[in-house]
């Protein structure tokens, strides 16, 4: 038995109807993506807090942890406490900016002496001090891993 269409004309009309499907949708993007995008509103000037950080064009961060070994970590590398002071006289030569700082990030159970080294090195090569510490928790308190 063979198959046979009883349209009374051919089907091509049905190969037009997902090239209008596809005009009505870019037809759409084009009348509503305007109304999509994000718009902008009115610019604000916040004033000026004591409380804010400066922006440093130049900021390196030195890292300390409380494992006790006296190593840190001077962005990503990790080096030992006497290794600092020609760690950083290697940034200073590599940097040409005036606002030049170090951010010194420090777990809550590293000894102040060994913070207090590190921030009396840097300050001797004139750069600025910023501590970051986690000020999570209080501070008599510990958390057991």
């Amino acid at each position: 038995m063979k198959l046979q269409t009883t349209l009374p004309e051919g089907v091509g009309f049905l190969h037009a109807v997902p090239l209008f499907n596809l005009f009505a949708v870019l037809l759409m993007c084009y009348t509503l993506g305007p109304k999509l995008e994000e718009k902008t509103g009115v610019s604000i000037e916040m004033p000026a807090s004591f409380f804010q950080l400066d922006r440093f064009e130049e900021a390196a961060v030195v890292t300390m942890t409380a494992d006790g070994g006296g190593e840190l970590y001077v962005g990503t590398q990790r080096i030992q406490m006497n290794e600092l002071d020609l760690r950083l006289d290697e940034q200073l030569q590599n940097s040409s900016g005036t606002n030049r700082a170090i951010v010194l990030m420090a777990d809550r159970l590293v000894p102040s002496e060994n913070l207090r080294q590190v921030a009396e090195i840097c300050l001797r090569k004139g750069l600025r001090v910023v501590m970051a510490g986690s000020g999570r928790g209080k501070p008599g308190e510990t958390k057991e891993p």
